[in-house]
């Protein structure tokens, strides 16, 4: 049951919410206006970076990846066109050609910040540490006050196994950032692995304060009550995160557990289920028991029965 999940910001569900990659800021043109103006002018590498920033804005990155590469043929010395094509990328999942186009970007320009960090969400999300905790670093040094680089790398340390310098950072990016929900969130995560449950509800309460609708705070929050023998209020807990994301798996096995505890086995049965039919690795022996504490709650049901 205890398997509380972090979150790297703008990217995972649960396990790491790192803060996602750095986008350029938003152009004007229209799509249409832009296919009229690559139409007159072919070799416009303008135009076909303002179509392929809009392509990203909109999700589709094969047709950005596509506008970008024309504006690295046409200009090989484009720095936003390699930036851009490897956030692309990043959101295709393919961090390896991100990571290319970032060292790319990094090579013509060393001193952009956000290309560190970029890069450094990529190596983390190939679960290469050690090199994301490098592109953190240098993301922070050239600018001591990159919060979401902070978190990032505070969760990096905490993979690698130093849990001093996880929370230090984690500290830092509320220190420098203190509405960011997913920095209370991670470091209640930490704390609640640490089996300081206290201290883990109180973040994922404020997590949940400065986002209402953070259905994993709820469902991590609901963990650490389960531990401290809230049921009532682990039962809330896990409630509101499947109200709001319906598709947490993990969230109908652990009210499952509560349901057990409060003894209703029936309910416990159905969230069991649920959470099967999601995908969820069930534990066979919780199954077995919660179906035989249900048929025999049904037996003594239908013997009382007149």
């Amino acid at each position: 049951m205890r398997i509380l999940r972090f979150i790297l910001l703008g990217a995972a569900f649960f396990f790491g919410f790192f803060l996602g990659v750095v986008y350029a800021d938003n152009h004007p043109a229209s799509i249409e206006d832009l296919n009229r103006a690559i139409a007159i002018n072919p070799n416009s590498a303008d135009a076909y970076y303002d179509r392929g920033i809009l392509f990203e804005k909109e999700g589709n990155f094969t047709k950005a990846i596509l506008d970008f590469t024309q504006t690295i043929k046409i200009n090989p010395q484009d720095e936003q066109g390699y930036y851009n094509r490897g956030n692309a990328y990043a959101g295709q999942n393919n961090f390896t050609q991100a990571i290319a186009d970032y060292n790319k970007v990094i090579e013509l320009n060393p001193r952009d910040a956000s290309v560190y960090y970029n890069r450094g969400f990529s190596y983390a999300n190939q679960g290469n540490e050690v090199q994301a905790i490098f592109d953190f670093t240098e993301a922070i040094k050239i600018n001591p006050e990159y919060a979401e680089s902070y978190h990032n790398r505070g969760l990096s340390w905490y993979k690698v196994g130093n849990l001093t310098q996880a929370m230090a950072d984690l500290d830092k990016s509320i220190e420098l950032a203190p509405k960011l929900a997913e920095a209370y969130y991670n470091r209640g995560t930490i704390y609640d692995r640490q089996n300081k449950f206290i201290d883990a509800i109180n973040d994922f309460s404020k997590a949940i304060k400065l986002n209402p609708n953070f259905a994993e705070a709820y469902a991590n929050r609901g963990e650490a009550y389960v531990e401290l023998d809230d049921f009532d209020q682990a039962r809330f807990d896990f409630t509101v995160a499947i109200e709001m994301n319906p598709k947490i798996a993990q969230a109908y096995n652990d009210r499952a557990v509560v349901y057990y505890q409060l003894k209703q086995y029936a309910k416990a049965l159905d969230d069991l289920q649920k959470a099967a039919a999601l995908g969820y690795a069930v534990d066979p022996a919780l199954m077995r028991t919660i179906k035989h504490a249900s048929a025999r709650t049904s037996e003594t049901h239908r013997s009382q029965q007149p």
